[in-house]
């Protein structure tokens, strides 16, 4: 049995090999896609266009208005036309928010009063939003911080008295600046794993039937599942190849911590890549040409595992009927594994759900997979 197994992997070596354009798209194409994506995929805010229209003209309106610039997340720029072109600045795209400081603002914080203002913020994209907004109310926080500070020097210089506080000190663990990249990083590197192994599995498989040597290997005295062996067995030692160039350029590249056993991370790594091997054969069962498998894997199972993984949603805010599906995304449960090796350090003890459910995940799949391409054989 190994020795035909054997024979039929130095038939699939030689014939990758020889195809430098899919070796190219195997493992250098991704470690390009990483570093574009990497730095595309982020959710953090920076630079926001922010306009201002200073209706009160005071010493503490520009002041607000300093402390809005200083902050470091806006690009501020003032209005003096008619009110009117306010929401025309957020339909042009010429700020994403417009602050009207209105008349008697300074007046009512000289008098200790409180003092309000007015935000338009364009909703289109709620993240944008949300965001702006958060930094909006952290520097006016900060801002309003400095006013009551100096009410309380002069009430302890008059008086003696110190006005009581509540001071929350936080401290974030794990990715301590809150970078949205060092999370968006490890899961770009599953997204890259899924596409390029099921989609090249499927394409190869149905390449041989095209070529018509699918026939061939057919009446050979490898048995269906020797065949199979053979086939994923070379995809498979790519796939590690893969990971370990795509490794240096995350640690490296992106400065995300790998905090994790690396043993550990190819144990699990091989427990995702044996599922999307199995969707490669079983999508190549139903295909009859490549266009047809790249169709097929695109729509029917890569857009699914992204969209319902949490590699983007989070699966916590989903519906409940849909949050049961995910349960069948192996995908939702190696982003965990990644993400949690990477940022956290989580072992076998913290993972090991995730692992059987990969284990269980990849082994209903390849089984589906070779009955059906079983009865292909026949």
């Amino acid at each position: 049995m190994f020795t035909r197994i054997r024979c039929l992997l130095i038939k699939e070596v030689t014939q990758i090999r020889r195809d430098r354009r899919l070796v190219a798209m195997l493992v250098f194409v991704p470690v390009v896609q990483l570093i574009f994506f990497g730095y595309a995929a982020t959710t953090d805010v920076r630079e926001i266009a922010i306009a201002i229209r200073d209706q009160d003209h005071t010493w503490h309106s520009r002041e607000y208005v300093r402390a809005l610039a200083a902050s470091g997340y806006f690009r501020t720029s003032t209005l003096t036309g008619p009110e009117t072109e306010d929401g025309a600045q957020l339909i042009a795209g010429s700020a994403g928010l417009v602050v009207v400081i209105p008349a008697g603002f300074g007046s009512s914080l000289a008098n200790r009063r409180p003092a309000a203002v007015q935000v338009l913020v364009d909703g289109a994209d709620s993240n944008f939003a949300v965001q702006g907004l958060n930094y909006l109310q952290k520097a006016t926080r900060l801002f309003s911080e400095r006013l009551v500070r100096d009410v309380e020097l002069e009430l302890r210089r008059d008086r003696g008295l110190r006005l009581p506080a509540i001071v929350a000190e936080s401290r974030a663990w794990y990715n301590p600046d809150l970078t949205s990249r060092n999370y968006m990083v490890p899961g770009v590197l599953g997204v890259l794993l899924l596409v390029t192994t099921m989609i090249v599995t499927s394409m190869a498989l149905v390449k041989e039937r095209e070529d018509g040597t699918m026939e061939q290997l057919i009446v050979t005295p490898l048995r269906s599942g020797e065949l199979i062996a053979g086939k994923l067995l070379p995809f498979v030692a790519i796939g590690f190849v893969e990971i370990s160039m795509i490794l240096p350029v995350i640690r490296f590249v992106f400065n995300v911590p790998i905090r994790g056993s690396l043993p550990l991370f190819y144990l699990l790594s091989g427990l995702f890549l044996l599922t999307t091997l199995g969707l490669g054969l079983l999508v190549s069962t139903f295909a009859r040409t490549q266009q047809q498998a790249m169709m097929i894997a695109a729509f029917v199972a890569m857009l699914p595992f992204v969209l319902l993984s949490g590699f983007i949603f989070p699966v916590e805010n989903m519906p409940g009927p849909i949050r049961f599906v995910t349960h069948f995304i192996p995908m939702k449960y190696y982003l965990t594994v990644v993400r949690g090796m990477f940022l956290k350090g989580a072992g076998w003890h913290e993972l090991w759900y995730e692992a059987l459910a990969l284990l269980a995940c990849g082994l209903v799949i390849l089984s589906l997979a070779v009955l059906k391409f079983r009865k292909r054989l026949d």
